[in-house]
């Protein structure tokens, strides 16, 4: 099957604990990935690579994990689309390509605690450099022209019969 397009993503998010003893640690969870567009299907891997940073009295230690890479298949009849969001009259807002579900089951592996931990279980918001952003255009592009052509049988969900009268 090949490869329609592919754009490389970064998740990153933080947490901080102090402690009763006036400690503090410092976590932060970085996923690298890639979603690629193939004939039918979305196909999304990612590493989460784990820093955690600890200070207990004068002692200082950080702790660094990559877990393996993890993967889900999305059948494209799940998907709704992708748009490009980010270009802010700031400039430290990079962009993001958020890629919308059709089916809320379809990001359920991602969206979870064992997973990304989506803020929106059908929006999958990803932070892209400034560099892919042409390509994470192209990617919604290509996704949109994908769904158009999906077969009838395969392709968006259609509303109940008592709601199309």
């Amino acid at each position: 099957m090949p490869v329609v397009s592919a754009v490389p993503f970064t998740l990153k998010r933080s947490s901080d604990l102090y402690t009763s003893g006036g400690g503090y640690e410092s976590t932060t969870e970085t996923a690298h990935g890639l979603v690629r567009l193939e004939e039918d299907r979305l196909v999304i891997q990612w590493r989460v690579e784990v820093t955690t940073e600890s200070m207990e009295g004068s002692g200082y230690e950080t702790r660094e994990a990559i877990e393996p890479v993890r993967e889900i298949v999305i059948p494209l009849a799940k998907v709704a689309g992708a748009a490009v969001t980010g270009r802010k009259w700031w400039r430290w807002v990079g962009p993001r390509l958020t890629i919308t579900a059709a089916d809320l089951l379809a990001f359920e592996k991602i969206a979870g605690p064992q997973g990304l931990r989506l803020k929106h279980p059908s929006k999958l918001v990803l932070r892209i450099k400034r560099a892919d952003r042409l390509i994470a255009e192209e990617f919604a592009a290509e996704l949109a022209l994908t769904l158009t052509r999906l077969p009838e049988d395969e392709g968006r969900a259609q509303l109940p019969e008592s709601a199309q009268s």
